[in-house]
């Protein structure tokens, strides 16, 4: 959130030194992330970690991510540490927080922020880390892992906010903003969902074997450090998945780049289909639109997060179906070059 809570702070650092038994000295709140709240604590020992409060993750995604992390030992991925009683969060208040080790680098969201990007070979990096991830499925998958589906995840909360203008009245100028952009805009949603819900039948049908996914590789989750190695953070979405479903943050111009180390570090056999790739293009712009305008019209109470939201949403108002549309296209000839297209 980009937002603070207003909880307790002093309490919450006691709270954490006392289940980790670490002499913790100070918290500060971190403005970055869309569903929890990040603060950066320091002990007195000159140690640096990073506490989560959330109220949405369960307690299978951070099992998920020790296990890759301690059982599969793989040094990319940065995992919940353990409390005194071996659990991997504490409660507080409605909350339940996890204290992560503190990564010092920058995210490939900053670089774009100063229009830089990660480098062919830090992309490479990426790619080789997912691949190894997908790879350790049947070492650590769980029975408690949510599983993925080919359906929009809270379709209902989409649905709502589209019969918002003739249900709620605008509180404040940012929901009078959006009542205004789904009333001309509504059609054309509804017609990306159309396309959406077509994509997922075809993804059903092609019954592409699942992995251990990651669920949101995307420029913030992903940290390159001084030594230019590379960790991956937030197991907020961590599912059994086809592995589409992370690799589809990568297409785009570099995609390749990508592709070819992802199939070089895999080390069993994998085909990707162009239609799932469109499954999660046509995703992520409807479940950006249902949760900003959730935020808005639904949850937010701060003038600063509505602003955030709504500037967040604007990608995503009108749907660019022909954007999306050229973005499958360009996955279908990349794996083409691959020959993962039908014969």
């Amino acid at each position: 959130m980009k937002v603070d809570n207003t909880f307790d702070k002093t309490e919450l650092k006691e709270s954490l030194s006392s289940a980790y038994a670490l002499p913790l000295q100070s918290i500060t709140f971190f403005p970055e992330g869309e569903d929890s709240y990040g603060y950066i604590v320091l002990s007195e020992n000159g140690e640096k970690y990073f506490a989560k409060a959330s109220t949405s993750v369960p307690n299978s995604c951070l099992q998920v991510a020790s296990l890759l992390r301690h059982q599969c030992d793989i040094s990319g991925i940065v995992a919940p540490l353990e409390t005194l009683k071996g659990t991997l969060s504490v409660p507080w208040h409605n909350f339940q927080v996890s204290l992560f080790p503190f990564i010092e680098g920058k995210s490939r969201w900053d670089l774009w922020k100063v229009g830089k990007d990660f480098t062919d070979a830090e992309l490479s990096q990426t790619a080789a880390l997912l691949a190894t991830i997908h790879g350790c499925t049947d070492a650590v998958a769980s029975n408690n892992l949510t599983v993925a589906t080919y359906d929009l995840p809270l379709r209902q909360e989409l649905h709502r906010v589209l019969e918002a203008p003739e249900k709620i009245p605008a509180q404040n100028r940012y929901q009078k903003r959006l009542l205004e952009a789904i009333v001309q805009h509504r059609s054309e949603i509804l017609q990306t969902l159309e396309r959406y819900d077509s994509l997922g039948r075809s993804a059903s049908v092609l019954q592409t074997p699942f992995v251990i996914t990651h669920g949101d590789p995307t420029p913030g989750n992903l940290i390159i450090n001084a030594e230019n190695r590379l960790y991956i953070i937030d197991w907020d979405g961590v599912c059994l998945g086809p592995p589409e479903k992370d690799l589809v943050s990568f297409t785009g111009e570099r995609f390749e780049v990508v592709l070819e180390s992802y199939l070089a570090e895999r080390r069993n056999p994998v085909r990707l289909h162009a239609d799932i790739f469109g499954f999660y293009i046509y995703e992520w712009t409807l479940n950006e639109i249902r949760d900003y305008g959730t935020k808005i019209l639904f949850k937010n109470n701060d003038a600063q997060q509505n602003e955030y939201d709504w500037e967040s949403l604007q990608d995503y108002l009108p749907p660019n179906q022909e954007l999306m549309e050229d973005g499958i296209a360009a996955v279908q000839n990349t794996l083409g070059r691959y020959n993962f297209l039908p014969k």
